[in-house]
């Protein structure tokens, strides 16, 4: 292979990666506290949460929580942070995962007829499940919010499985820490 085709093929290659991560099932939000010095932080522990979910559904969500919390550790400790159970760490973690009923509707085929009548035909409705999955860092003293990561799609994206969630949760905390 010459120069000009693996300079070809790199570029291919770049435009390619970027044409994926931009077509992807979710959506992916940041936010934090401009104000917090994260270069602090070393060590993070779970935040104990009452959950109220329906005993029909406490199997699915058991393992969606565990696939949450294995993600979110196996990022952060891949970054260079330590998970602690005892103790005081220098911040905490919380997730939280909420779900609303969507409609989409989708129209084509309009044209204008003889005599310039509108004409239409072909419209499909999709009934899905919402989810938005946020994950919270939290400063253990004061108790406060000092960064969010929100990934927003399909249900049925999200329970697919691992890979799902774990490519969530890295896209989520892609730039964490801020700099």
């Amino acid at each position: 292979m010459n120069r000009n085709s693996r300079r070809a093929a790199a570029l291919l290659m770049l435009v390619a990666t970027v044409a994926l991560s931009t077509c992807s099932p979710i959506r992916v939000t940041r936010d934090y506290d401009s104000e917090t010095d994260f270069s602090q932080y070393r060590t993070f522990k779970w935040v104990q949460q009452d959950r109220d979910v329906p005993a029909s559904r406490r199997p699915e969500y058991g393992l969606f929580e565990k696939r949450v919390r294995s993600a979110v550790n196996a990022d952060l400790i891949a970054k260079g942070y330590r998970r602690i159970d005892t103790g005081r760490p220098d911040f905490l973690v919380a997730w939280y995962l909420g779900t609303q009923d969507k409609v989409n509707v989708e129209r084509y085929g309009y044209r204008y007829g003889p005599r310039g009548r509108w004409y239409g035909r072909n419209v499909q409705v999709h009934h899905y499940r919402e989810g938005t999955l946020i994950v919270d860092f939290v400063d253990p003293d004061d108790k406060v919010l000092v960064w969010r990561g929100t990934a927003v799609g399909s249900m049925k994206y999200f329970t697919k499985g691992e890979r799902e969630i774990e490519s969530s949760v890295q896209r989520m905390l892609e730039e964490f820490p801020p700099e």
